[in-house]
């Protein structure tokens, strides 16, 4: 994979750069917290108002100052809105590998993905399998030895209003679905734009959206960048270090390939490393182009009921290193 020409910002990605994507499920209000990190009121990522997914690009910007540091000489922050899985749109297979793309090229330009920030809306009476997709697919990007770096964020408190039902079910959550994350070291916050009736005084609006983001940052300089510059989250060491076809990732071992499926992502694999001119990289190129090959041949070889054998001949595949 190489870095998409028309992403201006990973582009021009730098080493001081500080990446934090914002995840979660479809309408949960990743958008709407982006726009609250700037002040000038403007739509700076498109914020849905239904279920229909608005985001299913992978869109970074370029927070402005941060209040709590006016140093001109401060690293830029850049913050990714990413879509949802089970999206409304775009499949979890297209959505895993934009994501990942992106989050594979940042890798490459040894931009500092500093941490997560996991979005739940908070409002939902119960905790869904939409929910429980995306924090499965969070787990399996980030791996084990991150999660020190996610911040677990409720956000949708103005939905309801009764407070009680609220903290009742933020108490569960942190006791059953982000038990695991917290003892691994996850934060969690709200994400408040007005306190309810009978709430004592707290951050609102921007300056909550920007608590949020500044623990992340704390948490960096905390750890002085030593751990997180060479580190990575797990998806960008397989993909990057490890060599790994998406559906060899863990991420990607999440979801269900159609054959056709890895075989298109192969070839789009190909056509970016030849884009790249790398001329060391050329047997490589030509050995998976054979392999797209004898897969294309052996799908054609299959008829539709052999599905049993062929998912068999698909998880060897996978489980293979060509």
């Amino acid at each position: 994979m190489s870095f998409h020409p028309s992403d201006p910002i990973l582009r021009d990605g730098r080493e001081t750069d500080i990446v934090i994507p914002v995840m979660g499920a479809t309408g949960v209000g990743k958008s709407t917290f982006i726009n609250y990190l700037f002040e000038d009121g403007k739509e700076h990522v498109k914020v849905g108002h239904n279920l229909t997914s608005c985001t299913t690009n992978v869109t970074p910007v370029i927070l402005p100052n941060n209040p709590k540091n006016s140093n001109s000489e401060s690293p830029r922050i850049i913050i990714l809105d990413t879509p949802g899985f089970d999206d409304t749109v775009e499949s979890d297979v297209e959505i895993l590998r934009r994501i990942a793309d992106w989050l594979a090229n940042s890798y490459r330009k040894k931009m500092v993905l500093a941490g997560i920030i996991y979005l739940h809306d908070i409002s939902q009476r119960r905790f869904t399998g939409t929910a429980r997709r995306n924090l499965s697919m969070l787990n399996r990007l980030c791996g084990e030895a991150f999660l020190q770096n996610v911040v677990l964020v409720s956000t949708n408190w103005e939905g309801f209003h009764d407070l009680r039902v609220l903290a009742a079910r933020e108490r569960g959550l942190m006791d059953e679905h982000w038990k695991f994350m917290i003892e691994k070291g996850s934060q969690v916050a709200q994400f408040r734009l007005r306190l309810l009736e009978g709430e004592p005084s707290k951050k609102t609006g921007r300056e909550s959206a920007w608590d949020i983001v500044n623990l992340i940052c704390q948490r960096q300089v905390e750890m002085k960048g030593k751990a997180l510059r060479n580190f990575g989250i797990q998806i960008q060491r397989e993909l990057v270090d490890n060599k790994k076809f998406l559906p060899q990732t863990e991420a990607g071992k999440e979801l269900n390939y159609s054959l056709k499926e890895f075989i298109d992502m192969q070839k789009q694999l190909v056509a970016l490393e030849k884009d790249t001119g790398d001329l060391d990289r050329e047997d490589e190129i030509a050995e998976m182009e054979r392999t797209i090959r004898r897969l294309e041949e052996q799908m054609r070889s299959f008829n539709v009921s052999q599905p049993q054998r062929l998912k068999q001949l698909f998880r060897n595949l996978v489980n293979r290193n060509f």
